[in-house]
């Protein structure tokens, strides 16, 4: 069973998601803040983080920096609320999977994450 951890400072947007990778068959964890998805990283092992962009204290390009330098293979798609002009720059600087859009839904959500947990 792939482990997903979910980060984002909305803890609705994190019930919401949890619930659905969960219902696919996930094991999946939470964390609502860069910092502590670092540390929740360095313990354990995961497939995928599926990281907010936008977040206050650590955003989501600080946090992937911060596993890029304990964990390169760890697969990382980032989830964004907003139109953030540099997001397709830093998914390819800093070796991100992709990204989408807060507004799709869950077919999308769980085709995209199909797709990144495949990628070799």
């Amino acid at each position: 069973m792939e482990r997903i951890l979910i980060v984002d400072d909305d803890a609705d947007m994190i019930k919401i998601t949890e619930r659905w990778l969960v219902k696919a068959g996930y094991d999946v964890a939470t964390s609502t803040s860069g910092r502590e998805a670092v540390d929740i990283i360095k313990g354990k092992g995961y497939d995928l983080v599926l990281l907010d962009y936008a977040m206050p204290d650590m955003d989501g390009k600080a946090t992937l920096m911060a596993i890029r330098e304990f964990n390169s293979d760890i697969k990382v798609l980032f989830r964004t609320g907003k139109d953030d002009l540099d997001i397709e720059e830093v998914v390819s600087s800093y070796q991100a999977n992709g990204f989408l859009s807060k507004a799709e839904g869950k077919p999308k959500l769980l085709a995209a994450i199909e797709g990144v947990l495949k990628e070799v």
